[in-house]
This record gives C-alpha cells, structure tokens and sequence, in this order.
C-alpha cells in the first residue's frame, strides 16, 4: 500500500504506520494545517527555531509486518521557516544548507519496530548537503477519534555530521552541535 503526500513535514507519513495497524486499508489524509515539523538550534546559549513547511514522499506499510514497511520523503530545504529573516537567509548559505547546491533532504527508512504500546521507532538514513547518516526517530501514536490519528516525536541530529555550519559557523561553541528535532502530525481519515 503506498501513500502519497505533497506537503507537510518529514515525519508526517510516519504517523501512518500504526494507524494502518488498526485497521484494513484506511486512507487518510495529512493536515498539514495542524502537523509540523521543528528544529531547536543553540546559539551563544539562546534556541533558535525554524520549521520546514514542504515535503514529498510515499510509505508502504504492512501492517502484519512493520519490518516490512518503508517510508521515503524529500524535504524541500527552501520551506524553511524562521522567526528572523536573517536567520533563514544564514540557512541558505554554503556554510549551511548551501541550497543551490543541495535543495532538498532525504529520508529512507531501513526498519520499524514496535517498541512500547503505542510507541514506534524508525530506522533510517537521512541525507542532508551530501551527507548520509543512520538516525533513528522514536514516536508515539494517539487516535483521539475514529476519525482522526496523530503521531509525536523527537530526535536529536549532529549538525556537523552532515556538515551544516562550516567556515566560521564550525565551531560548536558558538553554535552547538545538538540539534533537536520536533514533529506532530495530525491525519483525518478520509470519507
């Protein structure tokens, strides 16, 4: 079973997969108006926070089998959202994303498991610039209604392993390394 989605954030169609569990083949449809997806940077001690607002990709779940479920979502690094207007144009720089370069993030995931009730980790490789590294994203589900799935979660990328913040930016004193990575997505089901 594929699903397709064309906006949101990178996690978002990771909420599919213990939806589907529960029922035969349900289709849902992602709110991005209610899902996001965050990041929490720290700067001379001060968070600095941004959001991606674009994304595509597909998942194919099974669910008598999660281990059998894979997810690939492309995240379009110039949905970047900021507080500050200076902060996102930083972002855009080759010391950062270099988005002229490397417009886009990949997700592929690798495996899923169960781990708790209601509780989920997927595996997976995330490329960011030219860089691929192994991370894993731990979630939660809810269904606050038939109707209605959501899906919470955290991780917490190295910027430096993708090569984010170079040149001047590189020294993690002033920019640290740990960047925390924020995501609820909210999916109704459809008629």
């Amino acid at each position: 079973m594929k699903i397709y989605a064309s906006k949101g954030v990178l996690y978002v169609l990771l909420l599919l997969v213990p939806i589907f569990g529960r029922a035969a083949s349900p289709a849902w449809q992602i709110d991005p108006s209610q899902s996001t997806l965050s990041f929490t940077a720290t700067q001379n001690g001060a968070p600095v926070t941004g959001k991606f607002k674009t994304f595509t990709g597909e998942i194919a779940v099974d669910p008598a089998n999660y281990q059998t479920s894979n997810v690939h979502i492309v995240i379009d690094i110039n949905s970047i959202s900021t507080d500050y207007s200076d902060v996102r144009d930083i972002l855009f720089t080759p010391d950062w994303f270099n988005v002229k370069m490397f417009p886009k993030a990949e997700f592929k995931s690798t495996s899923f498991n169960k781990i708790g009730n209601n509780t989920y980790q997927a595996n997976g490789n995330l490329t960011i610039r030219d860089k691929t590294v192994p991370v894993t994203l731990t979630f939660t589900t809810e269904q606050p209604s038939p109707d209605t799935g959501v899906v919470m979660g955290s991780t917490v990328l190295k910027r430096s392993a993708f090569g984010v913040g170079q040149g001047e930016w590189a020294d993690t004193d002033q920019v640290k390394d740990d960047v925390k990575v924020d995501f609820k997505v909210v999916a109704k089901k459809k008629p």
